[in-house]
């Protein structure tokens, strides 16, 4: 069987299209778009002028996976759609694009979901931590095994740290004002005596490739990313992309990205960062193996 799962997140849109072989995932496409929901709604409460080029976004991803066929298409939506004004019409039009329900999938449910996905690769015995760094939220969660002890979601996120604080490039008091506000939220994390955190979401899926394009490492240590920093702040965000292979635009979000893993490494006393490519889509597929077409319900 072949499903494909659809995410509208704060920064992106991405569709996976994946196998179910002996009850497992096998990738066989992904896809992107990037029409940074996140930094407009949290400017002005509502999905507004930007609607429009979101739902070309939505349009875009879905032809591409089509290319592929797929069994089934499940669609859900998160932090900018569930916080703006006008996300209930989002919806309405985005599921008519498709032809299939997008469900607004809850805070807590996404983590879950997250969880889900990057515990099918990562988990370790003793108490580990996912962190699910979105473009407008990120989900903590702490575990043993493949069991969830506590979880929070912070209402902080690349692309709208990055497009409050940082110019192109940034400055210097720039970041340090970004850390500062990144911190104020990064307090209320779950706490938790963890070996290992693992993390996905768009920055950290997209930062080894920035450290080393030929080989990139699954595993970053605190040097790493701060190369990686280095890196991406060193000129333009045009500039840079073109040296990294990567849209300006993810450029300017894992830019901020960047400074909230490297306060969470210091939040749990970590020097190491293990990057999951597995995450949330993944999550959303797997629960729809379990649960069908309540994949996306808290319980």
């Amino acid at each position: 069987m072949r499903l494909a799962a659809l995410d509208i997140g704060s920064n992106t849109v991405h569709v996976l299209v994946a196998d179910v072989v002996r009850g497992k995932l096998e990738d066989v496409a992904h896809y992107v778009e990037m029409p940074e929901l996140g930094p407009y709604v949290a400017r002005t409460g509502s999905i507004g002028s930007r609607g429009p080029l979101a739902l070309r976004a939505v349009r875009k991803v879905y032809n591409r996976a089509r290319s592929h066929g797929f069994d089934v298409l499940i669609a859900g939506a998160t932090q900018a759609v569930r916080r703006a004004r006008d996300g209930g019409a989002f919806v309405r039009s985005a599921s008519k694009t498709l032809g299939v329900p997008v469900r607004v999938i809850p805070a807590r449910r996404e983590a879950e979901l997250s969880f889900l996905g990057a515990a099918s690769r990562h988990a370790v015995r003793r108490e580990w931590a996912l962190v699910d760094l979105g473009g407008g939220s990120t989900e903590i969660v702490i575990a043993r095994g493949h069991q969830i002890l506590r979880s929070a979601t912070l209402p902080v996120g690349s692309g709208v740290l990055a497009a409050t604080y940082l110019s192109d490039p940034p400055r210097p008091e720039e970041r340090a004002r970004l850390r500062k506000a990144a911190l104020r939220e990064l307090l209320r994390a779950p706490e938790g005596d963890v070996e290992r955190l693992v993390a996905t979401g768009g920055t950290a899926s997209n930062l080894p490739g920035v450290l080393a394009r030929r080989n990139p490492p699954h595993v970053l240590t605190t040097a790493d990313i701060l190369t990686c920093e280095a890196r991406l702040d060193r000129h333009r965000a045009l500039q840079v992309a073109g040296a990294v292979g990567l849209p300006a635009n993810r450029v300017k979000a894992m830019r901020g990205g960047v400074e909230a893993l490297l306060l969470l490494l210091d939040w749990f006393g970590l020097a190491l960062l293990h990057v999951s490519h597995e995450g949330l889509r993944h999550g959303m597929l797997l629960a729809y193996l379990e649960r069908g077409g309540d994949w996306w319900r808290d319980g």
